[in-house]
């Protein structure tokens, strides 16, 4: 992966000024340090830093067809490459270098804007067309890539990072406060298209723009598509398939003329993989692992278990508290977000220990839970009908506003957490919470969860609201890129989740036990301790435990609050005193850290200059 920005001057008039990109590149340097390069030509101008994975000398972006007249950057890998390029070749186009991303350029000029259906990969793809006077933007069908883009003094600006687009001289700097209601309401954080700026705005995922001076238009070409009925095949052509398709989707992100290594948290996913590399043999050899916390959140057994099974070069690292709200001011500026929960913290300090390795990217296993049935709320789901009296006709309502079924409850209550919320937010903000609310609109598209079983529809909805921007988004991407690593996921592999997306449910989740398939599939690979483990989500310490530990005043001061006027003063200081009593403990992923949330969302203001 790499980082992109640029500018496009939608109106057509003024030649774009190179020193803009120079400073909007020098932003986002630690997304690409292997090299920069910028593309300027009257009303466009496109820039690129690069991370080097493929022709190390010659791979460098832009790229331009043969006459020219179209020109591409992209920020990501494009793992099915070599296939596509046979093809194109076949057709006679002709390639400069053998790096993979070179192709976008030829299937967009063969193609047209049915190119990225095209593609199996992670990216996020900007093409300047000169005979049409069109760019394009592009962000991959899952959203591992991120594109965010403004239109403000009548131009286009995008970029791989928010901060890069602050640059542009005289940009808003406002904070969205329908992005801290998405944080207050919803598991992740800020939902695409919204971002914690407000007319800054986060492409889609499966999702391109495309810009002309007669107008912007915003096409979805891809979604994850549910089949409302699916054919069963047996268990055993599950499993083997299953078996083969994560084989192949590990080895196409091992192709790179650099060292890559992988992740192991001590759970199934992440150790599917790494012990799919050490049975088949594939070119991976370092392995990364953060350990935190004791007692229950101490997972260092169940990664000693597999490191010892792989038999990698294992770099670890052990994060105390102290470590966690240090850094959390460096995560917050790398993020562009306010978080809910600590986590982020150990993602940034575990992407610095790849950086000091010869490893350039990571494999993850990132995206298992959202489309195996892996939280808990799939289970719950197979018990709520039970439920459907006691859920009033208010809640009702809301559920089919957002879910499309009454009884259908993602996660929680809205309605009851609303008061909540409305305890929280200062005088100000609660006067005009129905202006910025989260949950007066559906933030998926519902129309694609008609007829589908309750395991498919919360699938649906976990993948938009958890994994994209949050799981992937802030806490992948933006934490691994601080240190200028690469992360790459082979469970999103396209061909694998369209091969998942036609699985029946009964093999994803058989009666309690989430990820049946995964686990038949790992037998004989992965070590039964693994296989048999009780399903435990990952945690790190809440503002709970920081605040009985550090307890210092200037955590959320009476000033903070005051300045920014988003949060109630009484209600934080009663909090404050909830936090420290001894017998208080936060449910970790099943209680909102409040306190952290007003913390952080105040960090972000000061980090960013922003008004609210």
């Amino acid at each position: 992966m790499c980082g992109i920005c640029g500018i496009y001057n939608i109106q057509n008039t003024n030649r774009i000024e190179s020193p803009i990109i120079d400073k909007m590149l020098e932003k986002i340097k630690h997304r690409g340090p292997d090299g920069q390069n910028r593309f300027v030509q009257d009303n466009v101008a496109l820039g690129f830093n690069r991370l080097s994975f493929i022709d190390l000398s010659g791979g460098m972006q832009p790229f331009q067809n043969e006459d020219g007249s179209i020109t591409s950057i992209c920020n990501g890998e494009i793992f099915n490459y070599q296939e596509l390029k046979k093809e194109l070749l076949l057709k006679g186009h002709a390639f400069r270098s053998e790096t993979d991303t070179e192709v976008v350029v030829h299937l967009y000029e063969e193609y047209g804007l049915d190119f990225p259906k095209l593609l199996n990969g992670q990216f996020a793809v900007a093409i300047y067309d000169s005979r049409k006077e069109e760019l394009i933007l592009v962000r991959d069908y899952v959203g591992i890539s991120p594109l965010f883009y403004s239109r403000f003094d009548g131009r286009m600006i995008f970029a791989s990072e928010v901060k890069a687009i602050l640059e542009y001289p005289d940009m808003t700097r406002k904070l969205n406060m329908k992005a801290v209601d998405q944080l207050m309401n919803y598991p992740g954080g800020a939902i695409s298209p919204q971002t914690f700026f407000k007319d800054i705005y986060s492409l889609r995922p499966g999702h391109m723009l495309v810009c002309s001076p007669e107008k912007v238009e915003d096409i979805e070409y891809w979604d994850i598509i549910y089949p409302v009925e699916s054919e069963d095949l047996g268990e055993e052509y599950y499993v083997e398939t299953l078996r083969e398709l994560l084989k192949k989707a590990i080895s196409r992100r091992l192709i790179a003329d650099v060292p890559i290594g992988f992740y192991i948290s001590g759970g199934l996913d992440s150790s599917l993989v790494a012990c799919f590399v050490g049975k088949y043999l594939l070119d991976s050899h370092y392995s990364f692992s953060a350990e935190i916390g004791d007692g229950d959140l101490d997972e260092s057994r169940f990664q000693q278990i597999i490191k010892d099974c792989v038999n990698s070069t294992h770099y670890h690292v052990r994060i105390t508290e102290k470590e966690l709200w240090e850094n959390l001011p460096s995560v917050i500026y790398h993020a562009e977000s306010a978080v809910k929960e600590s986590y982020d913290v150990a993602a940034y300090l575990l992407s610095g220990l790849v950086s000091g390795s010869p490893a350039k990217a990571v494999l993850t296993g990132q995206g298992s839970d959202e489309f195996f049935c892996g939280y808990i709320g799939y289970t719950v789901d197979q018990f709520r009908k039970m439920q459907r009296g006691q859920m009033t006709k208010e809640e009702c309502e809301v559920n089919e506003r957002l879910w499309g079924d009454p009884y259908f409850r993602f996660e929680r209550d809205h309605l009851k957490i609303r008061e909540i919320h409305r305890s929280i937010y200062s005088e100000r903000m609660r006067s005009s919470m129905e202006e910025f609310s989260a949950i007066a609109e559906s933030p998926v598209n519902v129309k694609r969860l008609e007829g589908l079983s309750d395991a498919k529809r919360r699938s649906y909805i976990d993948a938009k609201l958890r994994l994209a921007d949050h799981l992937l988004g802030e806490h992948g991407d933006r934490m691994i890129f601080s240190h200028s690593v690469e992360g790459r996921h082979p469970f999103l592999d396209k061909e694998l989740l369209e091969f998942v997306f036609r699985m029946p449910d009964k093999y994803k989740l058989n009666g309690a036990n989430e990820k049946y398939i995964l686990k038949k599939a790992g037998e004989g690979i992965v070590p039964d301790e693994i296989l048999k483990r009780r399903k435990f989500p990952f945690q790190a310490p809440g503002m709970s435990s920081m605040i009985k530990k550090v307890r210092k005043n200037d955590f959320l001061s009476d000033e903070l609050i005051r300045k920014y006027d988003i949060f109630d003063m009484e209600k934080i200081h009663e909090m404050k005193e909830l936090y420290l009593q001894d017998d208080f403990k936060l449910m970790g992923a099943y209680e909102i850290d409040y306190l952290l949330i007003a913390l952080t969302v105040s960090m972000l203001c000061e980090t960013y200059h922003l008004t609210v």
